[in-house]
């Protein structure tokens, strides 16, 4: 098994794939609605967690508990695998 998913690592792939408009300081607890994830960026997410992490995240996951910042959606991709 590949190692955890960690908050910089979905900090990372938030920046790379320019899904939300991240501040400079980005990290585990950044507010990732407040940054511009709205129901269009949630979709492409879930498909890129599922490339990236092999995880399938399904629409009872698309919820600011389980993705609203980057902590969580790690915690969230590590529950699944």
């Amino acid at each position: 098994m590949s190692a955890p998913c960690q908050p910089e690592d979905v900090v990372e792939m938030l920046r790379d794939e320019g899904l939300v408009d991240l501040p400079a300081g980005a990290g585990a607890d950044t507010d990732l609605f407040d940054a511009g994830l709205d129901s269009m960026a949630v979709m492409q997410l879930i498909v890129i967690v599922e490339e990236k992490w092999g995880v399938a995240l399904g629409a009872a996951d698309a919820h600011r508990d389980a993705l609203g910042t980057p902590a969580r959606l790690a915690e969230t991709i590590n529950a699944r695998r």
